[in-house]
């Protein structure tokens, strides 16, 4: 397909943790992973697994961030955290900014 998208982690700035979170929901069922970085790309930890719920896409985004928080809580991290995820209309909600108008594909 000419419309293939190449993405790759970016370093997060100087001192700061970078954490990305997604989930996919299907049938009945969620899946999530999350891995945390130091700004050298160094893991830290990670995680993932299925839940049997039903969930739209934005509860099991804001589900997954709950987790992501979580961890870095039981890693103790101190200083300055980044939370990366896909997910444009939660990013824009948690941001407060006007309603979302994404394009898919945009």
């Amino acid at each position: 397909s000419p419309n293939i998208i190449v993405k790759k982690w970016i370093k997060p700035p100087k001192g700061v943790v970078k954490i990305n979170f997604d989930a996919i929901v299907g049938d009945n069922r969620i899946g999530y992973r999350m891995i945390v970085r130091d700004d050298e790309g160094f893991v830290l930890e990670g995680g993932r697994g299925f839940i049997e719920k039903m969930m739209s896409v934005e509860e099991a985004e804001c589900f997954v961030f709950e987790g992501s928080i979580k961890l870095a809580c039981q890693l103790k991290i101190k200083g300055h955290l980044l939370f990366d995820m896909d997910h444009v209309g939660l990013i824009n909600k948690l941001r407060n900014l006007a309603p979302d108008v994404t394009i898919i594909g945009a």
